[in-house]
C-alpha cells in the first residue's frame, strides 16, 4: 500500500523536470564544489535512462532502477586488465555516495519507494593521497618563476598572487576565487576564508603577503568585490566576478610545465606541499589543521606521501645503539 501511494505521488507530478528536482537536491549543499559534483554525477545517471520528467522516473519499475545503477557503476569502474583491480574506487565511491543521497531525498520529500543503492559496499581507496607534491626547492623555483613577471602587467600579478595565496596559506582553488577584498583586515594581517562545507576559517597573512597585497590593490585598483577577478572578457565583457577555477587550473598546469616538466602539478598540489613541508619544518597537527581547515588529523595524515624510509623514528632512537 505504502509503495503505490509513494508511486501516485510522483506520477502525479506530470510536469517537474527532473533536472529541477536535482538541482534542488543540489543546493541543499553548501560548497559550490559539492553542488557541481552531485549535479554532474546524479544527472549523467539519468541521462543513461534518458528520463526527462520525475513522473517517468515513477513509472520504471524498481527491480529495472536497481539493475540500471549498479549498470551505471559497473560502466565507471575500471580495472585492470591482468588483476580486475578497481583503479578509480574513488570515482566510483563519489558517484555511488552522490545517488544514495538523492534518492533519499527522493524518499523524503516524494515519497519514493526505498533506496535502490542503500546497501553498497564502497570500494576500498588508497589511504594517501595520490596528488603530486613539490620538493621545497621546487615550489622555490616556481614561485619565483612567477614573481619574475609579476610587475609586468595587471594579469601576470593576480596569477603570482593567486600561486602565493594557494601555497602561502594552503587554498584550495574555490577558496582562492572566491576571496573578496572584504575578507581581508589589512590592520589586523588576517584574511578570512569562506572554505569547502560552508564554513569560515580565520588565517593570519603574513606580512609578505600584506605588502603584495597591498601593492596589487594599488596598482589597479579593488573597484570588483573580488582580489581574483578577470582582467579581459572578450565573450560577455563582465570582469565584476572571481576569477574561473578552471583558469586556476589551466594557469597552474601552463608555467608547472614551464618549471617542472616532469611532474604533474595542479593547484592542489600547493596544499599538499604545505602540509608536508609544515610536517618537515616538525608543525604539530593542530597547527597545520588550523591552517587547513581540515576536520581531523587523518586528513593531514592522508595527504602526507613523505618517504617513510627518510622520514622514521627509526633514525633517531638508533643513535643510542
Amino acid at each position: 500500500m505504502t509503495d503505490l501511494v509513494s508511486l501516485n505521488k510522483i506520477v502525479s507530478n506530470e510536469e517537474l523536470l527532473m533536472l529541477d528536482v536535482i538541482e534542488s537536491f543540489t543546493q541543499l549543499k553548501n560548497s559550490k564544489h559539492t553542488q557541481r559534483s552531485y549535479r554532474n554525477d546524479i544527472t549523467s545517471f539519468f541521462n543513461t535512462l534518458d528520463i526527462v520528467f520525475l513522473r517517468d522516473f515513477g513509472l520504471i519499475p524498481y527491480p529495472h532502477v536497481v539493475d540500471q545503477v549498479q549498470s551505471f557503476l559497473s560502466k565507471n569502474t575500471k580495472k585492470d586488465i591482468q588483476t580486475s583491480r578497481v583503479l578509480n574506487p574513488k570515482t566510483v565511491n563519489r558517484k555511488a555516495y552522490a545517488l544514495s543521497a538523492f534518492f533519499n531525498y527522493l524518499i523524503h520529500v516524494y515519497g519514493y519507494q526505498k533506496n535502490p543503492i542503500k546497501h553498497f559496499t564502497s570500494l576500498k581507496t588508497e589511504r594517501r593521497s595520490t596528488t603530486t607534491s613539490l620538493t621545497r626547492a621546487e615550489i622555490i623555483d616556481l614561485l619565483e618563476f612567477a614573481k619574475g613577471e609579476h610587475r609586468l602587467n595587471e594579469t601576470k600579478f593576480r596569477n603570482y598572487l593567486i600561486l602565493v595565496f594557494m601555497f602561502g596559506l594552503a587554498l584550495r582553488r574555490d577558496e582562492t576565487s572566491n576571496l573578496k577584498w572584504n575578507d581581508v583586515n589589512f590592520q589586523q594581517q588576517t584574511v578570512n576564508v569562506y572554505q569547502k562545507g560552508g564554513s569560515y576559517k580565520l588565517l593570519p597573512l603574513p606580512i609578505s603577503i600584506v605588502l603584495l597585497l597591498d601593492e596589487y590593490k594599488l596598482k589597479y585598483g579593488n573597484s570588483c568585490p573580488y582580489i581574483f577577478h578577470p582582467v579581459r572578457n572578450n565573450r560577455t565583457k563582465e570582469l565584476n566576478k572571481p576569477i574561473r577555477t578552471n583558469y586556476i587550473f589551466e594557469m597552474v598546469a601552463k608555467i608547472a610545465f614551464l618549471v617542472v616538466p616532469d611532474k604533474k602539478i595542479t593547484p592542489h598540489s600547493f596544499r599538499k606541499t604545505f602540509i608536508e613541508l609544515a610536517l618537515n619544518n616538525k608543525e604539530d597537527f593542530i597547527s597545520i589543521i588550523n591552517a587547513t581547515g581540515h576536520a581531523t588529523v587523518e586528513m593531514v595524515k592522508y595527504y602526507d606521501t613523505r618517504d617513510t624510509l627518510k622520514h622514521n623514528a627509526i633514525h633517531s632512537v638508533a643513535r643510542i645503539i
